[in-house]
C-alpha cells in the first residue's frame, strides 16, 4: 500500500468528521475551523427544568397538605404539576389573575373537567406569592366548582391560598365524590376545604360553599383533628360577605387570623360548630347566621387581642348558640339566639367579659356562666321562656346583671350560685320562681328586683350566706314572696302585694321598711334563729304574722291588720299596731262572697222553675184606706 497515498485518505477523514461536527453543532464548516473568539457560545436551554429547589419546594408543601394525590402548584410564570409528591410536569403561564379557564389549559383532562358551566377539580391548588386565583366573578362562565375528594386525605382536592390570593365570587363550591358524582358526608377523611394559609387571602362575595371539611375522629391526641369547610390560619386574612357555608364539618374557622370581615353570613347544618373564632385578631362581624350546626352556632376561644362579638343570631343548633370558653376583656352585644338544645349564651374560664344587647327565647338555659369565669356583666340582657333565664354555677364570681328582663321561665327566672353575684334593676315575670339562691352561694345583692306573676318570688336555699336585699318589690306570685332559708339576711324596702304568704323565713332575718298587701298570710316565721321585723306594714286577709313554737320573733314599731294580726309568741317593742285589716281590704274580700252567693241564689231559683217548684204567691194590695 503507498504510505502517501494512506495518509491523503486519513487526512480527508478527520476533516470530514470535523466537518459533520460543525455542523451537528449548528456551525458553518469556516466557523468550524476558524480560531476561537472570546465571546462564549448560545447554549439553547431546555424546555422544562426541575431543579432541586423546586422539587423540595413542591415536596415541602405536599408534606405539609396532606400528601395529595394531585397537586398543582401555581407560581407567577409557570404551575408545577406533582403526582404523589414528585414534579412530573411544569406548565408555563402568562402573567395575571388565574381563572378556571388557565387552569383548564394547564392541568390533564383528569385532573380538570369543565362541563356545562360546572367545573370539576381533581387535584389541590397551592398559591405561591404574588399569585392571584379568581373563581366565578362577572362574566365566567363556571358557576359550581366541584372539589374531588375520597375515604382518605391524599384524595381530597382541596384549594390553599398559599401567601397567595383567593376571591369565590357568585358562585357554588361544593364536593363530590368521583365513584357516584354526590357530595361527600362529613365522616368521609378525604372532604376538601378551602384554606387561607398564613400571608394569604382570601375573599368570599355572594357565594354558597356546601358539604366541605372533615370531621375530627375524636381521638385524644390524634394528629387528625378535622378540617374546617372554610378555614382561615395565622397571619391570613380576607371577607366573608353575603355568602352561605352549609353542611361542613365545622363551617367556618378563624384561627389567629389578621382583620378578616364577616358580613351577612350564614353557616347552618354544619356537623360539629358554625363558627370557630379562635384567637382572631382585628375581626369586624356583622348579619351572621348559625343554624342547625350540630354544636355550638358560634365558638369563641383563645385570647383574641380584644376583638368583640356582634351582630349574631342563632337558632337550633345542638348546643349552645354562642359559647365563649377562655376569653379575657371580650365584649358581646347584639345577640340574638332562639330554641338552641343547649342554651343561647355560655360563658366559660373567661374574665372581664361584658354582654350588652343580648336576649334568648325559648332556651333551656338563657345565660350560663361557669368553670370560674369572673368579672362578668350582664347589662341589658332579655329572656323569654325556657327553662331558666339565667344560670349563674358555683364557681363563677364578680357577676353583675343588671337593667334585664326575664320572662315565663319555667323553672327560675335568675338561678344564682357562685359568689360575690349583684342583680341590680332587674326584672323577672311569669316565671315558676322568679330568683333562686342555690345552696353554696354567698355574697349575693339584690337591688331593685322587680317580680311580676309567676309562683314564688325571691327563694334562697340553706347553705347560703351573706344575702342582701334592696327594694324588692313583688306582685301578684301564687305561693310565696320570698322563702328564705339563708342565716342572717337581710331585706330592706320590699313591697310585696298578693299572694300566699309575703315572708316564709326559715332562718334569721332582719326586715326593715317593708310592705305586705293583700296576701292571706303577712310574715311567717319558723326560724329557730333570730327574725326582727321592724318598720314594717302588713295589711292582709287572714293572718299578720305568725310565728312557729320555738321561734323568737322581734315586731318593732309596725303595723299589723289582718283578721289575725298575731299567732304565736312575738316581742314587741316601741309603738305597734296590731288590728283588723283597713275596710277597703274587708270589702275586697266581702265583695266576691256577696257575688257568690247571689250567683248561688239565682241558680237556686233556676232549678226550682225547671222543676216545677211551688212559685211563691204574692199578697194582695192594701186598699188605700189602710195606707
Amino acid at each position: 500500500m503507498n504510505t502517501g497515498t494512506t495518509s491523503t485518505r486519513w487526512v480527508g477523514r478527520i476533516l470530514a468528521a470535523g466537518m459533520t461536527t460543525a455542523i451537528g453543532l449548528g456551525l458553518t464548516a469556516g466557523t468550524a475551523m476558524a480560531v476561537p473568539v472570546a465571546r462564549p457560545v448560545a447554549v439553547v436551554q431546555p424546555t422544562q427544568v426541575i431543579t432541586p429547589d423546586t422539587a423540595a419546594s413542591v415536596r415541602r408543601a405536599w408534606e405539609s397538605r396532606g400528601r395529595p394525590h394531585h397537586m398543582a402548584v401555581v407560581r407567577d410564570y409557570r404551575i408545577d404539576l406533582a403526582t404523589d409528591g414528585r414534579v412530573t410536569r411544569q406548565v408555563g403561564r402568562a402573567s395575571g389573575t388565574v381563572t378556571i379557564a388557565d387552569l383548564d389549559r394547564a392541568l390533564p383532562s383528569d385532573w380538570l373537567k369543565v362541563t356545562d358551566g360546572t367545573a370539576t377539580l381533581d387535584a389541590t391548588l397551592v398559591l405561591t406569592p404574588r399569585v392571584a386565583l379568581q373563581l366565578g366573578g362577572s362574566g365566567s362562565p363556571v358557576h359550581t366548582v366541584a372539589l374531588a375528594g375520597g375515604a382518605t386525605q391524599a384524595d381530597a382536592a382541596s384549594i390553599h391560598t398559599g401567601s397567595g390570593r383567593l376571591a369565590i365570587n357568585g358562585i357554588t363550591v361544593t364536593s363530590v365524590d368521583p365513584a357516584t358524582g354526590q357530595p361527600l358526608p362529613p365522616e368521609a377523611k378525604g372532604r376538601p376545604t378551602i384554606v387561607a394559609s398564613g400571608g394569604g387571602r382570601l375573599d368570599i362575595t355572594d357565594a354558597t360553599i356546601n358539604d366541605l371539611g372533615a370531621v375530627s375522629d375524636g381521638t385524644p391526641g390524634a394528629d387528625d383533628d378535622g378540617n374546617a369547610a372554610v378555614e382561615f390560619h395565622k397571619g391570613s386574612t380576607g371577607s366573608l360577605v353575603r355568602s352561605t357555608v352549609a353542611r361542613g364539618s365545622t363551617g367556618v374557622q378563624l384561627s389567629h387570623s389578621e382583620g378578616v370581615q364577616i358580613d351577612q353570613l350564614t353557616v347552618s347544618d354544619s356537623a360539629e360548630d358554625g363558627l370557630v373564632l379562635a384567637g382572631d385578631e382585628g375581626t369586624t362581624m356583622s348579619g351572621i347566621r348559625a343554624t342547625g350546626n350540630g354544636e355550638n352556632g358560634v365558638l369563641v376561644s383563645g385570647a383574641s387581642g380584644g376583638r368583640p362579638i356582634n351582630g349574631i343570631s342563632t337558632n337550633a343548633n345542638g348546643a349552645f348558640g354562642v359559647a365563649v370558653v377562655g376569653e379575657n376583656g371580650t365584649q358581646i352585644s347584639a345577640v340574638d339566639t332562639t330554641a338552641d338544645q343547649a342554651g343561647g349564651l355560655r360563658i366559660s374560664r373567661s374574665t372581664g367579659i361584658t354582654v350588652t344587647g343580648y336576649t334568648a327565647t325559648d332556651q333551656r338555659l338563657g345565660v350560663f356562666t361557669h368553670v370560674h369565669s369572673s368579672g362578668i356583666v350582664l347589662d341589658g340582657i332579655q329572656t323569654t321562656g325556657g327553662t331558666r333565664g339565667l344560670v349563674v354555677e358555683k364557681s363563677t364570681s364578680g357577676l353583675q346583671a343588671r337593667n334585664s328582663t326575664f320572662s315565663g321561665a319555667r323553672v327560675a327566672g335568675v338561678a344564682v350560685n357562685g359568689n360575690d353575684i349583684t342583680l341590680d334593676d332587674v326584672h323577672v315575670y311569669d316565671s315558676r320562681s322568679a330568683v333562686r339562691v342555690d345552696r353554696g352561694a354567698h355574697d349575693i345583692r339584690l337591688t331593685g328586683l322587680t317580680v311580676e306573676g309567676g309562683r314564688d318570688g325571691l327563694v334562697t336555699a340553706a347553705g347560703t350566706s351573706g344575702l342582701v336585699v334592696t327594694d324588692l318589690a313583688v306582685n301578684g306570685v301564687e305561693s310565696d314572696g320570698v322563702r328564705s332559708f339563708t342565716p342572717d339576711a337581710r331585706i330592706t324596702g320590699a313591697q310585696i302585694t298578693g299572694g300566699g304568704t309575703g315572708l316564709d323565713l326559715a332562718a334569721g332575718a332582719t326586715v326593715t321598711n317593708s310592705t305586705i298587701t293583700a296576701a292571706r298570710e303577712g310574715i311567717r316565721s319558723r326560724s329557730p334563729e333570730q327574725v326582727y321585723a321592724s318598720g314594717i306594714t302588713v295589711d292582709t286577709t287572714e293572718l299578720g304574722v305568725n310565728s312557729a313554737q320555738g321561734s323568737p320573733f322581734t315586731l318593732v314599731d309596725s303595723n299589723v291588720h289582718a283578721l289575725e294580726s298575731v299567732r304565736g309568741v312575738v316581742t314587741q317593742q316601741g309603738a305597734n299596731d296590731l288590728s283588723l285589716p283597713p275596710l277597703n281590704l274587708l270589702g275586697a274580700v266581702g265583695v266576691p262572697l256577696i257575688l257568690l252567693a247571689v250567683v248561688l241564689e239565682e241558680l237556686h231559683t233556676f232549678r226550682q222553675r225547671r222543676l216545677g217548684g211551688a212559685t211563691r204567691r204574692r199578697r194582695p194590695p192594701l186598699p188605700m184606706e189602710a195606707l
